[in-house]
């Protein structure tokens, strides 16, 4: 009885030590950058997003008239209204203007202009020009609002995020979704870009300082970031389960023993 009753507790000590080894985190599978040191990285400079059908713009003609830029504007932008109205993605599209699938965008007095597979700089200086034709002291504001990115998988609050800046790192895109789970790989974080030619993927390695060199560093409009789960994920899922396998295991074992004696 006693071999029986050291078996047993041979096999659950041993079934209890795998389950928690599986499903322990390690330090370095939670840092960022891990092989940083005192050192300067050369960054890979920024891919231009060039401007396609569907986009939408925020474009604004300031002078010294109000009365002026009003006549250059749309009305839903100016002024007062412009700061109520500007409050959520859809008074972006229902105000900015849109690239057309030929290519153009309408705007007040200047007309249609041709912009597509132009930078949002490119854009705004053509449109600057187109104003310099009307205006002695027009300026023209251009900012693309359809700056959007998807993050998914093993992050706090996935979800589709709208970016206000000029750019956008990997980086910062994970601390808009509320930074990895527990469970987060960061040594495997899948990129997925739109292109002309289809869909271009990337593999990226959060731990390793090369992230700065690697061309899914500065996220383009449209872009996916997926997160995928640790290997322990599973096993730390099934701990609750497993436990209770555990138990009831002792305790038929237990009971075996009191039967048998």
């Amino acid at each position: 009885m006693k071999g029986t009753r050291r078996v047993n507790l041979v096999i659950f000590a041993t079934m209890l030590v795998a389950t928690v080894v599986s499903s322990c985190n390690k330090r370095s599978q939670l840092l960022y950058v891990s092989n940083l040191a005192n050192e300067s990285l050369v960054r890979k400079q920024q891919e231009q997003y060039r401007l396609k059908e569907g986009d939408v713009l925020y474009v604004q003609i300031l002078t010294r008239d109000p009365q002026v830029s009003s006549m250059f504007n749309n009305r839903g932008l100016s002024g007062t209204v412009a700061t109520n109205m500007y409050t959520n993605d859809a008074s972006y599209y229902l105000f900015g203007y849109s690239v057309s699938d030929s290519g153009t965008v309408q705007l007040p007095v200047l007309g249609k202009l041709f912009i597509k597979d132009l930078t949002v700089e490119q854009a705004r200086s053509l449109i600057q020009t187109e104003t310099e034709k009307f205006l002695t002291d027009g300026l023209a504001v251009v900012k693309l609002l359809s700056y959007k990115i998807t993050v998914l998988g093993e992050v706090k609050r996935p979800g589709v995020y709208t970016n206000f800046k000029d750019n956008l790192t990997l980086f910062e895109a994970i601390g808009l979704a509320g930074d990895f789970t527990d469970f987060g790989e960061r040594s495997n974080v899948l990129v997925v870009r739109q292109t002309p030619d289809g869909l271009v993927t990337y593999r990226v390695n959060l731990h390793d300082k090369a992230i700065v060199a690697s061309e899914a560093y500065h996220l383009l409009p449209n872009d996916m970031v997926i997160v995928e789960p640790r290997k322990g994920k599973i096993a730390a899922l099934n701990t609750p389960n497993i436990s209770i396998v555990l138990s009831t295991i002792s305790t038929l074992a237990l009971v075996l023993n009191i039967i048998l004696k």
